[in-house]
Order: C-alpha cells, then sequence, then structure tokens
C-alpha cells in the first residue's frame, strides 16, 4: 500500500492521531494530583500512561514529561541513577514459570507483602499484603486462588529456601505428580521477582517507608504497642491495598521496552494472554478442579484466630457509622480518632 493511498483511508475512515483532549492548565493540575504522596516516586512515562487509564486523556508524552519536571525537578533529578547489571533471562512462554517471593520493607511497620510474577511476560499475578509473610498458610491461598483463576498452573515454580514456601512447593509438585515442578534457590537464582521488587521499592514501596518513619518519629505511633500496631493495621489496610492494586494494574498494562536485559518487549497483560503473537506458547498446566477444591478446604480449615482488637475498631466503626478511609490522610486521621476511643480503659493489659 503506497503512502498516498494510506493518507486516503485514514481521511476516509476518520482515522487520526488522538490530539490532546484537554487544556495545558486542566492538564497541569491532574499530573499535580497524580505526582502527590506516593506519586513523586513515578517518572513521566508512568504518569502519562496512569493519565491515560485513570482519566481517559490522551497528551503527547513530551509535553507530560515537560510538566512533571517543571511541577517537581527535585524528584526528576533524583530519579536518574545508575542501573544494575542483569543476566539475560530464558523462558518459553507464559506460565513457565511463576517467581513467587515475600517482600518484607515494609514489615516492620506491619504489612509485609506476598506477590508473584510470570517470567515470560512480566505479569504481576499478585501483590497482596499478608498478615505474616512468613506462614506457609497465606502464600499457600494465594497461590491457590490464582491456580484457580487461571484453570492450572505454571510448569514450574520458583522461590527461595524460607519455610513459608513449603506449603506451595507441595501443593504445586502434588497437582504434577512430579517432584521437580518446584525449585528452591537463592534470591539471586529468582531474578525475575527480586528485579520487580527494586522497581516496586522505587514507585511505590519507598514512599510508604517514608510515610511510617515519619509517624513513628513524630511520635503519632508507637511501634512498640500493641495497640498502635493493631490500629495501624485496621485504618491502612485497605489504604495499601489499593495503592498495591493499582501499581498491579499500572505495570500489567503499561509497554516494556526492549534491552538486553529482557526477552521479549510489550505489555505484559498481552504477552500473558497472547503469547503466540511474541513467538512464545503457553506453558500453563491443567488442574483437576477436584484437586484445587481438596486443596483449598485443606488451607481453609485451618481458622483465623479472633482478634479482640479488629473485633473492637470494627464496633466502633460500625456504631458511629464511620467510612473506611480512601487516602493516607484519612487513614491516619480515623487511626488517632480510635486510639483516643481506646484510651488507657479499653485495653489496659496492652502490652509490647
Amino acid at each position: 500500500m503506497s503512502v498516498r493511498t494510506l493518507k486516503r483511508r485514514l481521511l476516509k475512515y476518520d482515522l487520526k492521531k488522538k490530539n490532546v483532549n484537554i487544556n495545558e492548565q486542566e492538564l497541569r493540575s491532574i499530573i499535580q494530583k497524580e505526582i502527590e504522596g506516593i506519586g513523586q516516586l513515578s517518572g513521566y512515562r508512568k504518569i502519562w500512561h496512569l493519565i491515560r487509564i485513570n482519566h481517559h486523556i490522551h497528551a503527547p508524552r513530551k509535553l507530560v514529561a515537560q510538566i512533571v519536571h517543571d511541577l517537581d525537578p527535585q524528584a526528576s533529578k533524583e530519579r536518574k541513577g545508575n542501573k544494575l547489571k542483569r543476566r539475560k533471562y530464558m523462558s518459553y512462554g507464559p506460565n513457565h514459570c511463576w517467581h513467587i517471593d515475600g517482600y518484607d520493607k515494609i514489615k516492620p511497620f506491619g504489612f509485609p507483602i506476598h506477590a508473584a510474577i510470570d517470567g515470560f511476560s512480566r505479569k504481576v499475578l499478585w501483590l497482596e499484603i499478608c498478615r505474616s509473610n512468613n506462614s506457609p498458610t497465606e502464600p499457600a491461598k494465594l497461590y491457590l486462588d490464582c491456580v484457580s483463576e487461571h484453570g492450572g498452573c505454571p510448569l514450574l515454580t520458583r522461590t527461595d529456601y524460607g519455610t513459608e514456601n513449603g506449603q506451595i512447593a507441595a501443593i504445586q509438585c502434588y497437582f504434577q505428580s512430579n517432584e521437580e515442578a518446584h525449585k528452591y534457590g537463592t534470591s539471586t537464582r529468582n531474578q525475575r521477582i527480586e528485579n520487580w521488587w527494586s522497581h516496586f521499592r522505587k514507585s511505590c514501596a519507598g514512599w510508604w517507608i517514608n510515610f511510617f518513619k515519619d509517624l513513628r518519629d513524630d511520635g503519632t505511633v508507637d511501634f512498640e504497642r500493641t495497640l498502635h500496631k493493631e490500629c495501624l493495621w485496621f485504618c491502612f489496610l485497605g489504604v495499601i491495598q489499593a495503592s498495591l492494586n493499582k501499581m498491579k494494574e499500572y505495570w500489567n498494562t503499561h509497554y516494556i521496552r526492549s534491552s538486553r536485559h529482557e526477552t521479549i518487549p510489550g505489555v505484559p497483560d498481552i504477552l500473558f494472554y497472547l503469547p503466540e503473537h511474541s513467538g512464545g506458547m503457553d506453558c500453563l498446566v491443567p488442574v483437576n478442579n477436584d484437586k484445587i477444591v481438596e486443596m483449598k478446604e485443606r488451607h481453609n480449615e485451618e481458622a483465623e484466630e479472633e482478634n479482640t482488637y479488629q473485633e473492637y475498631f470494627q464496633y466502633i466503626m460500625d456504631l458511629e457509622g464511620i467510612e473506611y478511609p480512601n487516602s493516607p490522610n484519612e487513614a491516619i486521621i480515623l487511626f488517632s480518632y480510635l486510639i483516643e476511643k481506646a484510651g488507657d480503659d479499653v485495653f489496659p493489659d496492652d502490652e509490647n
């Protein structure tokens, strides 16, 4: 097809490059909101993608880059750093290997995180807050939920040697009747998830770490007191998980550029669901639903222990008709209110 024919058909079907559907001042205001709080860690490419999926605004990337730099030049400067040298990664397609790991950097503040990433597509399969990522039960439940969602398990799972991974390893091998279906190794061998954690720290976790350090340093939260830790969990669980969900959605829908470190460029979701377009093949191992149900029932038998603190906070919320917080600021206001309501009389035996 000639260029002239192409232009004529584009004109006929009214196909043209999308222009900015918002004036620059309004765009600047939206970007200002996006880079507040945790958004301070976002580069212009991420902001450009976020305003497309969150606000349905199509703006030139160069314009977004300029506005981001103008609004926060210091953050733009700090994001320029040295790149890690990584080994090349080989994979036959999605579900060839799931890389699974826990993230402990926010754990000192009471919020352990567990995640899994598909090695071929780099799609984040789950990214969830756990009560404890040292317990084998919670990671196993996340794994089972993912297997149930996709109707099968990966050809291989890879974790470190932690005891929390024992149940995942056992279930994975049981599903395939193959003891080689799971691989243990050091964190350096689990490169896909370890590499992703560094991105997660820069784009999400780093902001929360600094946020909780500030609460500790100014005396708002005493992390030595059980009451404070339990109240923090109650107030911030939903807010932090919401930020993890947004992080997961952004990552799975953004374009990964070609580089000598990555096997295939592309959008994780597209690479995962349409591997044939990139020369891959789906390696999913179908699992009989009866086996999945059997494993889920075994894990559901381990009932969650009653928590007097959480029951009390929920009672106050229901009694006074308080809505759950939607932002870090709302969460800390709720935290201060619930701590004041509890006082020293409700939990007189509160110990470290």
